[in-house]
């Protein structure tokens, strides 16, 4: 006769949490794939992304006026686009783990360089600096990507 363990029945919050993590690192990928590649899109033609201004300065600050303009959009786009196809790929997840996160240490380098517009006041984030506040949750989802296959590159 079987015990009560072996015969009982998956209640539904363990086909959830079960599921959850089956799925979890998949979507959180495909999530965050679908958002670079979109961004990147966007970036890709002239006037199509509300961040291209803030780009283009920021890209312009970093190297020092080498790269600007046009160039520091479509660098920028080639970027995010490129993340995205790693992402996508479910390869390599721990460089696509430190893709991830230098990627968001680059574009918050405006609330350093520009202070003036991203912040009017201690905490009081403008709208931009709001958009890239919000990749703090990028770096999490990094390092659950790059812990999601240990031993594997």
């Amino acid at each position: 006769m079987s015990s009560p363990e072996t015969t009982r029945r998956e209640s539904t919050g363990e086909r959830i949490t079960r599921f959850a993590g089956d799925a979890g690192i998949p979507l959180l990928r495909i999530g965050l794939g679908v958002v670079y590649l979109w961004f990147g899109v966007l970036k890709l033609f002239p006037g199509a992304s509300p961040a291209q201004a803030l780009v283009e300065r920021t890209v312009s600050a970093l190297t020092f006026g080498i790269v600007h303009g046009d160039l520091a959009r479509v660098s920028a786009a080639i970027t995010e686009i490129g993340i995205a196809l790693v992402l996508l790929s479910f390869r390599a997840p721990r460089s696509c783990a430190v893709l991830l996160v230098g990627h968001v240490v680059l574009v918050s380098t405006p609330l350093v360089l520009f202070p003036g517009e991203m912040w009017s006041a201690p905490l009081q984030a403008s709208f931009e600096a709001q958009y890239i506040l919000k990749n703090l949750v990028t770096v999490a989802a990094a390092v659950v990507i790059a812990s999601s296959h240990r031993g594997v590159r």
